[in-house]
């Protein structure tokens, strides 16, 4: 046979031997049977790697505790001890960790630690991954996950706000909220009437799936479902015989949106109502009174407002401090120009808030001092005053401009707040609580609003 034919030999061998073999499988009386033959297939490696089971373990740092001392009882070596604070002191202020942050170490299956996470804060917790023969040390702060949902809660005033939300859970906290979106308008410690109508919709945030290692912090969120907070009131109204107002909450462009009424106007002005919470007006604005002290009939062109020693005194509106100090009769006292208009006066406090000091620019609502009874006093109350080009004027019959209404670019984003929750208003149910100390509490009224 010539070396031309042998390939042609070869390939004829190499399509004809399968045939015959097939042939002679299939033909009758075959002592093996076709079914016996199995093609394996394999598998292809996982591309995954299955991570072990790991145990935590759980503990606070403590009264006079450090990140170190956790280290070592984590069982840490000097070595991945070094490793894990000078990561640490990247992300965290070590020197100032709260007694109530928590550390969580993860375990492998032979009881090592594997990783060590430190919660700081409610919100967010560092994860710190020690190296192992794959890997180097690894550390991510990573947040809390949280969920939101609505609610709605309503009543009816009998004696206060407090009263009419007293039913509601952490109603304190509501309430507080609730008074300060229509603080520029309405008291609501002294302008409430029996009869009165609060409605809102308010987010509640709870703790959202939760990793393994989670760590504590205090007595926060640390289960999933959990109650975290409150989040932000998204509309409420108030009717009665002093004020019938809206607000619907409206990302406006600004760090945390604004309140709007129906129409679009801001019900942040340009001064608040007043510039502390008090326990009552001691003495108003008056062309004559008897002064206390000196017993003499004298004009008083200020509010009194009786509060706690050390109760925060904030700033009514955005401006200038002009003066810090002493002030005569109004002891230690705190004034600020507001444009070219106003001035307001800050008398009787028992110290300044850090910061204030002659030129600085304050916002509204900034603490700016603390209530005392400084200067000619008989007791602890704040002394308000508002000059209008130098002339004293009543503040509590003060005519509050408003702040710019909203863009008209925005005006779609009220009228999604009021097509959503406007039905929403008009459906809670205020019911009139008369003494919620001597009833039990009753059930907060809850809407779920798809979308929201």
């Amino acid at each position: 046979m010539s070396r031309t034919q042998r390939p042609f030999l070869l390939l004829a061998l190499c399509v004809l031997l399968p045939i015959a073999a097939a042939l002679w499988l299939e033909r009758p009386g075959s002592s093996i049977p076709l079914a016996e033959f199995v093609v394996e297939e394999f598998e292809e490696p996982a591309t995954e790697r299955v991570e072990p089971e790991y145990s935590v373990e759980r503990f606070f740092i403590g009264q006079g505790g450090t990140l170190a001392a956790a280290c070592t009882r984590a069982g840490l070596d000097d070595e991945a001890r070094r490793l894990v604070l000078r990561a640490a002191d990247r992300h965290l202020d070590l020197r100032r960790l709260s007694p109530r942050s928590g550390v969580a170490v993860s375990r492998d299956e032979a009881g090592r630690p594997v990783s060590l996470a430190i919660r700081s804060t409610p919100d967010r917790y560092l994860r710190i991954t020690l190296p192992d023969d794959r890997h180097g040390l690894r550390a991510e702060v990573l947040p809390v996950r949280i969920q939101k949902r609505v609610e709605t809660t309503g009543g009816v005033v009998t004696s206060s706000v407090a009263q009419a939300l007293g039913h509601t859970a952490h109603s304190h906290t509501l309430t507080q909220a609730y008074a300060d979106i229509f603080q520029w308008d309405v008291d609501l410690l002294v302008d409430p009437r029996p009869g009165d109508e609060v409605k809102l919709v308010y987010e509640v945030e709870t703790l959202g799936a939760v990793p393994a290692d989670l760590p504590r912090f205090g007595d926060s969120a640390s289960e999933p479902g959990d109650f975290y907070g409150l989040g932000r009131i998204l509309a409420a109204t108030y009717r009665g015989s002093i004020a019938d107002a809206s607000a619907f909450w409206v990302d406006d462009g600004a760090s945390w949106g604004n309140y709007y009424d129906a129409d679009g106007r801001p019900l942040r002005k340009s001064f608040l109502r007043s510039p502390l919470n008090y326990r009552r007006i001691s003495s108003g604005f008056s062309s004559a009174r008897r002064n206390p002290v000196t017993r003499k009939v004298v004009p008083h062109h200020g509010v009194d407002f009786a509060a706690a020693p050390g109760t925060p005194i904030t700033a009514t509106a955005d401006g200038r401090v002009i003066s810090v100090g002493w002030d005569g009769a109004l002891g230690q006292a705190v004034r600020l120009r507001h444009g070219s208009e106003y001035v307001t006066i800050y008398g009787h406090m028992r110290g300044f808030a850090r910061g204030i000091e002659k030129g600085v620019e304050v916002r509204q609502g900034q603490v700016i001092g603390y209530v005392g009874s400084t200067g000619r006093a008989t007791g602890p109350h704040l002394h308000y005053t508002v000059l209008r080009h130098g002339r004293p004027i009543n503040p509590m019959k003060l005519k509050n401009p408003s702040v710019d209404p909203l863009d008209e670019s925005k005006r779609p984003r009220l009228a999604e707040s009021r097509r959503r929750y406007t039905p929403v208003l008009e459906g809670i149910l205020a019911e009139r609580r008369v003494d919620v100390a001597a009833t039990s509490p009753a059930t907060t009224e809850t809407t779920v609003l798809s979308g929201s």
